[in-house]
């Protein structure tokens, strides 16, 4: 298979693909820039079924940063938020949602052909919007009283408490198409607030996710796939931000993530799985630049280079340095994430996978 940097936009999504590992038989993409504004940073930090992504742009403005909405071949919409802020989810149908800051409080809300809605809290200030499905429900968390969070469901104009979990405080990550959401709930032990993850099955109760592996003892589920399989980080207490390692759980077989090459204990995270059960995130590496590198993982949990794929990088003068983390993967094999261009700034990209 031939590679080469593809600097075509507007190309229609493939469907079925695969990652494959790079030393075996390398699935090729057509890697795009999602563009930027003013020369600005963007990033890209939620993906749809059908190809949409949602992040943020920088530009010179109050804050410096605005929640936005990205297409193939076009331009960056910026959404006009009363302060700094950041896209973290967008469905089919081009709803975004995220959260801004206003006046020191984070402020969750929706957006829908430039129409911004703030969405309703649960009267104890702050609230943040993590994830929409193409149902139009959103998850995340609200606080109920100052600095007490709640894991959060919004829909048709309203908040629901999920409430706390069992834990001092909660908040859901992530919902599939179906309704079901995972999360967090945050128990106190030995002084020491530790997050444990918890899955919420559509019409069910919450449930504690799985035992935390020996080595951690904070387990975050950040994505689910329609299948209700699981991608997320594990941490240890007291380790830097870093010091962690993705993990997924498919069809109850839970598996920890290593990363690539001579290595495997780098610390790494996965952020987004879908339906085949691939994971994509990073490899942190202090000593590289980005610091977060791209990674993928299959379905059994082979690493996938994604910073070192040929498409982006190989030969003078490539448009890419180096692709970073990767935030999210959609059934269709369509990755988005951050990286850095061959002039060293931050732009959003967006990995197309070829037949």
């Amino acid at each position: 298979m031939k590679f080469g940097i593809t600097k075509a936009v507007g190309m229609g999504l493939v469907a079925g693909a695969l990652i494959q590992n790079v030393q075996a038989a390398p699935q090729a993409y057509v890697v795009h820039e999602l563009g930027a504004v003013q020369g600005g940073m963007s990033e890209a930090r939620g993906l749809s079924s059908n190809g949409k992504a949602a992040g943020y742009v920088s530009f010179e403005i109050e804050g410096g940063i605005r929640p936005a909405y990205f297409q193939l071949g076009q331009l960056p919409v910026v959404i006009a938020t009363d302060g700094p802020g950041t896209a973290t989810g967008v469905n089919a149908g081009g709803e975004v949602v995220g959260s801004y800051t206003q006046g020191g409080t984070s402020q969750a809300f929706r957006w829908k052909g430039n129409v911004l809605t703030p969405l309703p809290g649960l009267g104890g200030g702050g609230s943040h919007a993590a994830a929409i499905n193409d149902r139009s429900e959103i998850v995340g968390w609200a606080e109920v009283a100052p600095g007490v969070r709640h894991a959060a469901y919004f829909f048709g104009g309203k908040a629901y408490d999920l409430g706390s979990w069992g834990g001092v405080n909660s908040q859901a990550t992530a919902i599939n198409a179906n309704g079901d959401i995972v999360g967090f709930r945050e128990v106190e032990i030995d002084g020491v607030l530790v997050k444990q993850g918890v899955r919420v099955p559509r019409g069910g109760k919450a449930r504690l996710l799985r035992a935390t592996p020996a080595g951690f003892d904070a387990l975050v589920p950040l994505s689910i796939n329609e299948n209700g399989d699981v991608a997320g980080v594990l941490h240890r207490a007291g380790a830097l931000p870093h010091e962690t390692q993705g993990f997924t759980l498919i069809n109850g077989a839970f598996k920890r993530l290593g990363t690539d090459g001579c290595c495997t204990g780098f610390p790494s995270q996965a952020n987004s799985i879908n339906r085949a059960g691939q994971a994509v995130g990073f490899k942190f590496d202090g000593n590289a630049d980005p610091r977060k590198l791209g990674r993928g993982w299959e379905r059994n949990a082979r690493p996938v280079a994604l910073d070192a794929l040929p498409e982006a990088t190989a030969g003078a003068g490539a448009h890419w340095h180096a692709l970073g983390e990767a935030s999210a993967i959609n059934d269709r094999g369509v990755i988005v994430g951050v990286g850095q261009t061959g002039e060293r700034a931050l732009r959003a990209y967006m990995l197309v996978p070829k037949r």
